[in-house]
């Protein structure tokens, strides 16, 4: 598909998809939607009015009626205007910056509370993923601007309206004439927007490759390879012929625009001209037509064109929008493919993988695997990378649903159970470990502190072997992790980072641990102390070890070898040891490091 197929949406896709913004907006804050909309009308409504009272004022003058009637009409005008300008400034001072902050709030809170119950798969998926991250950043502006849209046209409609009734009280003829100038004026104006966004589009790609172009040179992370290599000269040839290919669509621009531009002013002057001779005749000549008509006229002609062109600008504005609601309502109608049951899970007796493939994209990650689990075994699995290790734990805790075969939880399918009751029953320590913007005590938690829950906190931190970095910590456990929130927040070390992802799991009550490389940022000694924690927290639970390290595999009670998505190897350290297989090669590669 080009990109000008792709950068354009049909007229009715396009109003499918601002009702649904619009539909967001109205469920979000239903006041502040009706406010904007309503403003829109009175401000449109506002020049009709002004147009009024000017034209009545003038003919008042023109006619010689009573200074006690002209004093009146402006009484009335100035009183209108006061009103009219404390409304607009309580909406947009006072009334429209507090309601948009609240109705971000929300909007944003209903995107995060989405964004936690799409399945991880969508994740992998580079084309969701891009759309579901434009539409986390941008959902509150994009939004916003949706309702505001609707809001300018409704003010554009409504003045175009009230400014045609006011000319046709003074002529239909000049009314009719100056209503069909505005539309050819707005249909020139249309051929000229798709002659600007055909530019665009050709533009964007060649803004890509300058702005490259200017990172390159800019960025500290390029500095050594522009001192160490040629490569800039290749960069400054591209640079030169990328602004040549600007400056020529620069130039063709020009001259296209240049003659609707050029058609455009010739129909404006022609339209100003015709309406001095022709309002100036009945004016001058026939006095059928007063001052105050005369000079409504001429301010209508030019009014009346520029609201056409707002018009139409909007309805542009609102197709551009419709794109990115189509980015939102492929988000928002995203429906989680894995559902949990109904059964509750209230204890874990075993685990069972019973034939398990699973395909990613078409190719098999994982092809017949099998094994049991009885609670409070340990079992490890082992393997080099990409064997299929990682992804078997996402299937136990239903990150992941299997592509064939079943997994038994107590002897029953995996999707029984209510995920909820599923996933509290299991505490995991992942490879890429996160730690929060917040507390060391939240941190660990997982949610939010009470006094009540000191005692589980430090505890967990201990068995994690974070009670000696702890005391070193001013605020102790109440000091802010990353300075992503506070200047003052401390940055912990890779090992420590860990620890704290590992009391994590220490701090709940879980029966199903797993430990994803649970030492890889540790030295040895921690590495010991780390064991021992888990032999103390861990007594009658059942562990899945992830590992490289294969010096924790000696004391677990089965090992799994993993290659190419298969198990090929089981059993425990002095048996696989005995067999001399994959598992005996791994271990003694590793064993040989430390020896003399």
């Amino acid at each position: 598909m080009s990109d000008k197929k792709k950068d354009k949406v049909p007229f009715k896709r396009a109003l499918k998809n601002n009702i649904y913004m619009l539909k967001i907006a109205y469920n979000s804050d239903k006041r502040m939607v009706i406010m904007r909309l309503v403003m829109g009308f009175f401000t449109g409504l506002n020049h009709g009015v002004s147009i009024f009272f000017i034209n009545e004022i003038l003919n008042a003058l023109d006619r010689g009626d009573s200074l006690g009637y002209i004093f009146t009409v402006v009484g009335l005008m100035g009183l209108y205007t006061l009103a009219y300008e404390l409304y607009f400034a309580w909406y947009y001072k006072l009334y429209f910056p507090y309601h948009k902050l609240n109705f971000i709030r929300l909007i944003h809170k209903s995107f995060f509370v989405k964004a936690s119950d799409i399945d991880l798969s969508c994740y992998d998926t580079p084309e969701f993923y891009n759309d579901f991250i434009y539409s986390m950043q941008n959902c509150d502006k994009s939004i916003t601007k949706t309702v505001d849209q609707l809001g300018d046209l409704i003010r554009a409609l409504v003045a175009s309206i009230s400014v045609v009734a006011v000319i046709l009280t003074v002529d239909p003829i000049i009314a009719a004439v100056i209503f069909g100038f505005a539309v050819v004026d707005m249909i020139i104006r249309l051929f000229q927007n798709g002659i600007y966004y055909r530019y665009n589009i050709k533009m964007n790609e060649l803004w890509r490759k300058s702005w490259y172009i200017e990172r390159f040179f800019s960025l500290a992370d390029y500095a050594k390879e522009i001192r160490l290599t040629d490569v800039k000269e290749n960069l400054l040839i591209e640079y030169d012929k990328t602004m040549l290919e600007q400056r020529r669509a620069e130039v063709r621009l020009e001259i296209k625009t240049g003659g609707l531009n050029f058609l455009a002013a010739f129909l404006g002057y022609g339209l100003t001209v015709f309406i001095l001779l022709f309002m100036g005749y009945k004016l001058m000549v026939t006095g059928t037509v007063l001052i105050g008509g005369f000079t409504v006229a001429i301010t209508a002609s030019w009014k009346l064109k520029h609201l056409m062109y707002d018009i139409q600008s909007k309805f542009v504005e609102m197709n551009k929008d419709s794109l990115y609601a189509d980015k939102v309502r492929k988000f928002l109608e995203t429906e989680p493919q894995i559902k949990g049951g109904e059964i509750v899970l209230t204890e874990f007796e075993s685990l069972e993988f019973k034939n398990v493939s699973f395909a990613y994209k078409e190719e098999n990650v994982l092809e017949n695997v099998s094994f049991k689990v009885d609670k409070g075994e340990r079992i490890a699995f082992v393997g080099y990378n990409g064997a299929g290790k990682t992804t078997t734990t996402k299937l136990i805790m239903r990150l992941y649903d299997v592509t064939e075969g079943e997994i038994l939880i107590n002897g029953i399918n995996i999707k029984e159970y209510t995920l909820e009751s599923l996933r509290e029953k299991m505490g995991a320590v992942f490879q890429d470990y996160k730690v929060f913007a917040a507390t060391v005590a939240e941190n660990v938690l997982g949610e939010l502190y009470t006094n009540e829950k000191e005692k589980t906190v430090l505890s967990a931190l201990d068995d994690a072997t974070f009670g000696d970095k702890l005391t070193g910590l001013e605020n102790g456990i109440h000091t802010e992790l990353t300075r992503e929130f506070y200047d003052n927040g401390t940055n912990l070390s890779g090992g420590e980072n860990q620890k704290i992802a590992i009391a994590r799991v220490f701090a709940h009550n879980n029966e199903l641990i797993i430990m994803d490389e649970p030492s890889s940022a540790l030295d040895p000694i921690a590495e010991y102390n780390l064991n021992v924690g888990i032999d103390k927290n861990a007594k009658g639970k059942t562990v899945v070890f992830i590992t490289h390290r294969l010096s924790t595999t000696r004391h677990v009670n089965r090992i799994y070898m993993f290659e190419k998505g298969k198990i090929i190897e089981s059993g425990s350290h002095e048996e696989l040891i005995r067999r001399g297989g994959k598992y005996c090669q791994m271990f003694e590669l590793q064993a040989q490091k430390y020896r003399a």
